[in-house]
Parts: structure tokens; C-alpha cells; sequence
């Protein structure tokens, strides 16, 4: 078996409170392609999709446009993920994600790590591989190359490559929503969201590789806990069913299944708070799916942060700087029961 490949079983239903959940989400279906000639109602579903569910697929298959190849390419970031994740484990420490980077963007994190997000030791727990884009994509000057793995290293202009579609397409997102707001007027790109998200500009923008060996309600600690992200939009990728967003219209858990040629994006605290607090920051969470064994369930998260030094005010009305609300959460994921 490849180090990617994925399995599915059946197997006892042992948890009540996971095996009564089998409702799939229908959240909308918006084309890039649409947004990207500002066809009036994508715009539209764009914003509601926002506001109402903080959750969508973003359909990226166009023939003439390379979004398409995006779909494509990510199962090769599996295999450069799984050449990784194969190592023993002291040969993967040797990159841990807490020595390299104070701010959590380059290196492992190994399992049970991020107490704050469960997942049950080896078995039934995630490991993560983390890569920044500044300093990959965007040199910073001063600072140093990223220190990255061989598998990572041997592949690093295609993952940089990689990296800059899915912040193209971010940027794209943002910048519709900043047309769709602010309409033809004079400064609707000088004062919008994309703004904040200039892609020279530093920031704690990630993308991150996970891996989840057994996910299986044998464990009622498996998977990853009920959160919400810390920066403006994820753009997910994963081929096996175990993601479930809580849908706040209806007060119900669903699992989103993969769509073929799409990606599941989800709003994050930070761009929430610029919103201010229009847009819904979406909780989810990663759970074996009833009467389903998934075992090495491979996923890859493309994080879209703001600038380091772009300012929000919270839920409570405390101003925050990015990089301070970035740093507040990471402590939260990094402690059990601490996770607001």
C-alpha cells in the first residue's frame, strides 16, 4: 500500500452521541470561474454563503483557467507529506514545529500535541506537517530560508508553486466580497478585506498536511475537537468523509462529503471580527463516521491569514493585532478545556 492510500471498513457502532449523526450538509456550490467575471448572483451566494454558514464548496474546475490542475496536484502533496510522516518518528522531531517557528508555522506536530483538539495518541490521533508562505513564497528580508525536510526540500518550488494558486484563489474570494460590498465605489480596493491580506506583506498565513491514521468511534477521542479557525479562510482539501461543520440556522452537526473538482472553504475568527462580525466563523470538527473505519486519512489546509499588524475588535470589544490573536489562539489549541 502506498503511504496514501485509504481504507474503509465496516465496524461497530460503539458511541452514541457520534452514530446518531449521519446528516450531510448541502452548503452552496460557488464557481471560481463566476466570481472571477463578477457574475452578479455568484457574487450574491458568495456573501450569503458568508453570513448565513461560514461554510461552502468552491468549484474550481474551468478548463482555460490553471485553478483546475489545483484539484489535481494536491494528491501529489499527499505523497510528499507520506514520504515524511513514514520516517521514525526522531528522524521527523528533528523538525519540531515548537523549535523552528515561536509562531507554529514550519515544522511537525506530532501526535496529542494540541491537547486543545484532542485526537487519542498514534492510533487514533493526528499528525500535521505545517509550511509557511512567507519566506517559501514570500522572502522576507532579513530572515532566513525556511529549514524544511528532504521530501519537502526535493519538492519545494512545486509546493511553492502549489501555495501560490490557493492564495491567488484566497485573494480572489476576498476581493469579490470587497466588489460585492462596496460595489463600483472608489475605494473598494484600498479600504476592503483583501486589503489586509496584501500577499508581500508578512503574515502567519500556513499551509498544513494532516494525517489521520484510524478514524474510527472504537475512540470517543478521536479525530480533532470542536473549533474554530484562528485566520480569515481555509481552503480544504480531503478525500475521505470525518469533517462536520455545525450549521448555526439549524443547531446541527452535518458532515460535508468531498465534491469532485472542489475545495470546502470555511471562515476563520479573523476575518469574522473585520467583517465586523457579519460573517459566521465557522465551528467544525474531524469524527469517525458512523459504522466506518477511514485509516490513513490524508488532508491538506491552505490557512489565509491577515497581516501581521492588520487590527480587529473581538466578540467583547477588545482590540486586537493579528499576530496577538494568532498567538492567543495557538495557546488555547495547545491546552485541554482551553479552547476560547
Amino acid at each position: 500500500m502506498s503511504t496514501t492510500a485509504t481504507t474503509t471498513v465496516t465496524a461497530p457502532q460503539t458511541s452514541e452521541c457520534i452514530t446518531n449523526i449521519t446528516e450531510d450538509a448541502d452548503f452552496a456550490t460557488i464557481s471560481y470561474a463566476k466570481l472571477r467575471n463578477a457574475d452578479a448572483d455568484e457574487l450574491v451566494a458568495l456573501r450569503k454563503a458568508c453570513e448565513q454558514d461560514g461554510f461552502w464548496y468552491l468549484d474550481l474546475r474551468d478548463e482555460n483557467e490553471v485553478s483546475g490542475v489545483v484539484v489535481q496536484d494536491v494528491h501529489e502533496v499527499y505523497k510528499i507529506a507520506g514520504d515524511f510522516f513514514a520516517l521514525d518518528d526522531d528522524e521527523k522531531m528533528a523538525y519540531d514545529i515548537d523549535l523552528i517557528n515561536a509562531w507554529k508555522l514550519n515544522g511537525y506536530t506530532p501526535f496529542g500535541r494540541n491537547a486543545g483538539l484532542r485526537g487519542d495518541n498514534k492510533k487514533f490521533g493526528v499528525e500535521a506537517y505545517s509550511l509557511p508562505r512567507d519566506n517559501m513564497c514570500n522572502p522576507i528580508p532579513g530572515e532566513a530560508q525556511c529549514l524544511l525536510p528532504p521530501a519537502f526540500q526535493e519538492n519545494s518550488a512545486f509546493l511553492t508553486e502549489f501555495m501560490n494558486q490557493l492564495h491567488n484563489i484566497g485573494l480572489d474570494m476576498l476581493k469579490s466580497l470587497d466588489y460585492n460590498t462596496r460595489g463600483r465605489s472608489s475605494d473598494w480596493r484600498e479600504n476592503g478585506l483583501a486589503s489586509v491580506h496584501r500577499p508581500f506583506k508578512p503574515s502567519t498565513t500556513c499551509m498544513t498536511i494532516g494525517r489521520y491514521p484510524y478514524l474510527s468511534s472504537e475512540s470517543s477521542n478521536a479525530g480533532l475537537a470542536a473549533h474554530t479557525d484562528v485566520g480569515s479562510l481555509t481552503i480544504l482539501f480531503c478525500g475521505d468523509r470525518g469533517l462536520q461543520a455545525f450549521r448555526p440556522t439549524t443547531g446541527r452537526w452535518q458532515y460535508l462529503e468531498a465534491k469532485p473538482g472542489c475545495a470546502v472553504i470555511n471562515i476563520g475568527d479573523s476575518l469574522r471580527f473585520l467583517s465586523g462580525k457579519t460573517f459566521s466563523s465557522a465551528l467544525h470538527r474531524v469524527i469517525p463516521y458512523p459504522g466506518t473505519v477511514i485509516e490513513n486519512r490524508f488532508s491538506c489546509a491552505y490557512f489565509i491569514r491577515p497581516e501581521l499588524d492588520a487590527g480587529f475588535v473581538d466578540e467583547n470589544g477588545k482590540r486586537w493585532k493579528s499576530i496577538d490573536w494568532h498567538t492567543k489562539k495557538y495557546k488555547g489549541y495547545r491546552q485541554a478545556g482551553k479552547m476560547d
